[in-house]
């Protein structure tokens, strides 16, 4: 599970990226903390990255299934 330090730094949102499902090979859309839902296991994926094809297997729990944890808010310059 995530965790963080500074409650201040963390804002909740209910935006829809957080519900959207991401399977192995597929790009990522937002950059930030991902989450498999079988396992719990988290990775952290930047913005326009992959999601790992071979980053771990599981039969028992079902299958890899990615789901947004913590976006990554990047600002305009």
């Amino acid at each position: 599970m995530a965790k963080y330090k500074y409650l201040h730094h963390i804002i909740q949102s209910d935006v829809g990226a957080f519900d959207k499902e991401w399977l192995p090979g597929q790009i990522a859309v937002n950059a930030g903390i991902y989450r498999c839902k079988a396992c719990g296991d988290e990775l952290v994926l930047a913005r326009g990255q992959a999601v790992p094809t071979a980053h771990h297997q599981h039969s028992v729990l079902g299958p890899v299934v990615w789901q947004l944890l913590i976006f990554a808010q990047e600002h305009p310059k």
